[in-house]
């Protein structure tokens, strides 16, 4: 049941990145003005995430879900699960770091809209099941081995 809803752990920053940018095309003035409901909005996004991440973590669930019929598969094993977390942590510190430190300027809401696809799309690196897992698959694997849990 839960393997079903692998697709949200990347979607959710993808979505609604996507929705401030066609927001951000069709009001450009007003969107500009609104830096703080657009900065909650995509970091409550990558809040959601994580939460889905953790519980993917915390219960062990493992597999292969389909995206898009049977051209695109997620694959989801302990450490893209704890790969993405910590990635997904990262960019929720910078998120955050960028909120309360970056002045409200011309570009901060394109800033914000890179964020959450930058999370959405590292997210979906993660999960890809390439070649990269063979990078960084020994290195998260030695982490968890020695006892290093969340």
């Amino acid at each position: 049941m839960l393997l079903n809803s692998t697709w949200l752990i990347p979607g959710i920053p993808i979505i609604a990145s996507i929705f401030i940018t066609l927001l951000l095309l069709s009001f450009s003035k007003t969107m500009n003005r609104l830096t703080k409901p657009v900065s909650y909005f995509l970091i409550i996004s990558l809040i959601i995430s994580e939460i889905i991440n953790f519980i993917f973590f915390k219960n062990n669930i493992s597999g292969h879900y389909l995206l898009f019929g049977s051209n695109f598969e997620l694959v989801l094993d302990r450490p893209a699960i704890l790969f993405a977390e910590s990635m997904g942590f990262v960019v929720l510190l910078i998120m955050l770091f960028s909120l309360a430190k970056l002045q409200r300027r011309n570009g901060y809401v394109r800033y914000f809209i890179i964020l959450g696809f930058l999370s959405g799309f590292l997210y979906l690196f993660s999960f890809t099941g390439s070649l990269f897992h063979e990078f960084y698959d020994p290195f998260i694997s030695y982490l968890d081995i020695k006892g290093i849990s969340f």
